[in-house]
């Protein structure tokens, strides 16, 4: 027995619908109305329009993310310098504690007192500041995605 040699598949198909479609096309083409040139042009104006917008939320997204890494550095020196004029209001009521006496001066160390858990209190909201800085910043990281921009329909040509 023979082998049969490697049958190729074909189909056939007729080509009186495909002429059909071409011609509906073409006729579709002509009688549209719409100037495709045009449609192009304004295609492309609207994404290059797309493009600056994107480009210009790029800038204010770096911009921000500037001023944000600069701000824990900030709220970290300001709690520093609290802390040490803390420190000297401590030190200068301990030294004028001493010789007066601490009846007369215990308003004065409760206000002190006061002032350091406030300061404590202050510290902890400049760290939650700082963790929502941190996290906003984690989001912005993204690219957020643009819209399209809304204009005017331009009035269409009709041939």
């Amino acid at each position: 027995m023979k082998m049969p040699e490697k049958e190729e598949e074909y189909e056939l198909m007729p080509l009186s619908p495909l002429r059909k479609l071409e011609k509906r096309v073409s006729q579709l083409e002509s009688s549209s109305g719409v100037d495709v040139k045009e449609f192009f042009h304004e295609l492309v104006d609207i994404v290059k329009m797309n493009q600056q917008l994107v480009d210009e939320l790029v800038k204010a997204n770096d911009a921000l993310r500037v001023e944000l890494s600069r701000l824990p550095g900030r709220i970290e020196e300001m709690t520093k310098n609290l802390s040490e004029l803390i420190s000297f209001i401590k030190a200068a009521a301990t030294e004028e504690i001493a010789p007066v006496g601490t009846e007369s001066l215990k308003p004065l160390t409760e206000k002190i007192d006061k002032m350091v858990e406030f300061n404590k209190k202050l510290v902890e909201s400049n760290e939650a500041v700082t963790s929502l800085l941190e996290s906003i910043e984690r989001k912005l990281r993204p690219v957020m995605p643009v819209r399209k921009p809304m204009l005017p329909p331009k009035p269409m040509l009709v041939k």
